[in-house]
């Protein structure tokens, strides 16, 4: 069950930072707040939506489902930051880009769309917000790109390496596999090339790198 949020639920998030009171006020008017459990499916790929949904707090993954099921991993999102993917400021509705589920109990934001764009337009200094969401969004989809159209399946394991060690660690390799879409198996194989190039080392199944120049040559 959605709440109406609330001045507190707002304040500290990166969207409205440097609003005052009355402006967090007049936001909260328009804005829901609703709990989320951990694997509790936000919406669906191809909803169409007349409310944003920022993430709060929690951790969510963003995927496609193939013409045979499978679902196709494409990336996932952390506390305070926008969950919906917005293409224009001019629609009235927003087409979901993919399946959001939740990796872990959450806290969503649901903003009037409408209302939203309007607060947007009498003050223009939100938008600066809204744009760095959004141009950080398109850097992970440019990334998104590389891996799953440039990058084959040794440059996918390397450049995640190089740029998600902490995440990588962190993740038990079956996972890691799913969202490089790739077999635990070519995962496993990978990582022992890697090894006996001396470019990485694994003790007790955490990966240390050795040779991080290496490690970007392998993708750049």
């Amino acid at each position: 069950m959605a709440l109406q949020a609330k001045v507190e639920d707002l304040k500290g998030l990166f969207l409205f930072d440097g609003m005052s009171d009355e402006q967090l006020d007049e936001i909260a008017s328009f804005v829901k707040l609703k709990k989320y459990a951990a694997k509790d499916i936000i919406y669906y790929e191809n909803d169409i939506k007349k409310q944003l949904y920022y993430l709060k707090t929690g951790h969510v993954k963003v995927y496609k489902v193939d013409r045979f099921e499978n679902e196709i991993f494409l990336y996932d999102i952390k506390s305070d930051n926008m969950i919906t993917k917005i293409s224009s400021l001019s629609d009235d509705s927003i087409n979901c880009f993919g399946n959001i589920e939740c990796l872990e109990p959450c806290e969503v934001l649901i903003i009037d769309y409408e209302k939203f764009k309007n607060f947007c337009i009498a003050n223009p200094q939100i938008l600066l917000r809204v744009v760095e969401i959004f141009a950080k969004r398109n850097q992970m989809l440019e990334c998104l790109i590389n891996r799953e159209l440039v990058y084959d399946g040794v440059a996918k394991v390397a450049f995640t390496l190089v740029n998600e060690l902490d995440t990588f660690n962190s993740l038990k390799k079956q996972e890691v596999a799913y969202r490089l879409n790739i077999q635990p198996e070519t995962l496993s194989r990978i990582l022992k090339k890697l090894i006996k190039r001396d470019l990485i080392k694994s003790e007790q199944g955490i990966i240390e790198i050795l040779d991080l120049e290496g490690l970007k040559e392998i993708y750049e």
